[in-house]
């Protein structure tokens, strides 16, 4: 008898053989013809299950973090992140005690991503369903770290006196442009003073490429360069992304307690910072953006060592999120007056000092970067181990597309819309 999770002797819906899924192709299905499956080695150990776990919750919308404090208040702010935190762990843990209730799954020994979860339980209907929100919910996390990615590389390059370089295809006619970067180099020569700096390098006002015409698109050398780096890295499985994703969340612990030393070094002012705000209206959407842990989950469950405990990784990588988010959001809304929604804006402009510069656009390089792959990497696991596409298919919607789409969102307040919808 064919049990409910057991999709391999099932005929493809129209559907499935529409993304190019089909049952003798060994890159859709995970069960070759013969019937035997080579032995799966589960080999992600407690660290590299933490770093993807922490890493998933710290992206994009960690950057927005300050300005969120100044808009909507501390209290607010604090209550969100904390009563958020709490409930994204309890999902995670609830959605892996799920996962173990398939039929011949107490150890975690079948591979079932997170919409195939809801088809053994809930129905086809289901699955169909949360495929489609998960595919949205992650597209949008990867868009927006690719924004991000790509605007630091472009401010740290014109920063440092290359200029940016972009192609603009609209509006007409299509040619090369420069950002003069000129206004973002003036700030004082010591490391954190301030009194001397230029406002729009204070309030994060240098975004590069700003005098162009609103509605412009354009591709530029830093989106380019992002591309270069972090795409290859989205074709990879996840066992082979541990690596680095543990290496990033190293990287991130190391430069949160410098942004800390920067911060309080700078100076704090209460004024900055109301304990109630004033405008609340993006201060869920924000907070719940960046708790997305039990997309991760499902994808985690099947490649960690047997050894690792799941509540002891979501616990300890949910508190201490949130602990990074609380203190780093607070302080920065401090220390920056008029903090941009990309707080890394005024650090890599140059308003706190060479050093701080240097480590802002690596964070955002390194932290914000290597989540774009581990997106793409869960995007293409919960539609190819499924079998509603094939690798290749999984491959153009979860790793190309966000590229072929990030760039028309460099401008404005586009991403801000983006993490709050």
């Amino acid at each position: 008898m064919q049990s409910p999770g057991d999709s391999s002797s099932t005929e493809k819906s129209p559907l499935l053989r529409a993304f190019g899924a089909n049952n003798n192709d060994p890159e859709s299905n995970s069960v070759p013809e013969n019937g035997v499956c080579p032995p799966h080695r589960p080999s992600v150990g407690y660290l590299g299950s933490l770093s993807i776990v922490a890493n998933t919750l710290t992206g994009p919308g960690m950057l927005a973090l300050p300005a969120t404090y100044q808009l909507a208040g501390f209290i607010p702010t604090t209550v969100a992140i904390v009563v958020v935190c709490t409930l994204c762990a309890f999902c995670a843990l609830n959605l892996a005690n799920v996962i173990s209730k398939a039929p011949g799954n107490s150890n975690f020994e079948r591979e079932l991503e997170y919409s195939e979860t809801f088809r053994i339980f809930w129905g086809h209907k289901w699955f169909i369903m949360t495929q489609i929100a998960f595919f949205i919910c992650i597209l949008c996390q990867t868009v927006a770290s690719i924004v991000d990615t790509a605007q630091v590389v472009d401010e740290f390059m014109g920063t440092k006196g290359t200029n940016g370089w972009g192609v603009r295809l609209y509006p007409r006619p299509v040619e090369f442009i420069e950002w003069d970067s000129g206004v973002c180099l003036q700030h004082t020569d010591t490391d954190f003073g301030i009194d001397n700096r230029d406002d729009d390098t204070i309030r994060g006002g240098c975004d590069p490429f700003s005098d162009q015409p609103e509605g412009a698109f354009i591709i530029t050398l830093g989106y380019l360069l992002s591309a270069l780096a972090f795409l290859p890295l989205g074709l990879m499985d996840l066992k082979e992304n541990a690596a680095w994703q543990i290496f990033g969340f190293l990287f991130l612990l190391a430069v949160s307690v410098q942004f800390i030393f920067v911060f309080i070094q700078q100076g704090l002012s209460f004024g900055n910072l109301s304990l109630w705000g004033s405008t609340w209206g993006h201060l869920f959407g924000i907070v719940l953006f960046n708790f997305t842990a039990v997309t991760t989950v499902p994808s985690l469950l099947y490649e960690k060592a047997p050894s690792v405990g799941v509540p002891h990784v979501i616990h300890t990588a949910s508190i201490l999120s949130a602990v990074l988010y609380i203190v780093v959001g607070a302080l920065g809304a401090m220390a920056i007056p008029n903090v941009s929604e990309n707080m890394l804006s005024s650090m890599i402009a140059g308003a706190f000092g060479t050093t701080t510069q240097i480590g802002a656009s690596l964070f955002a390089f390194v932290i914000i970067g290597l989540g774009i792959p581990l997106f793409s990497v869960l995007m293409r696991l919960n539609l190819v181990g499924s079998g509603l596409c094939s690798q290749k298919t999984g491959n153009f919607f979860a790793v190309y597309l966000p590229w072929a789409l990030s760039w028309t969102l460099y401008f404005g307040e586009s991403v801000k819309e983006l993490l709050s919808w």
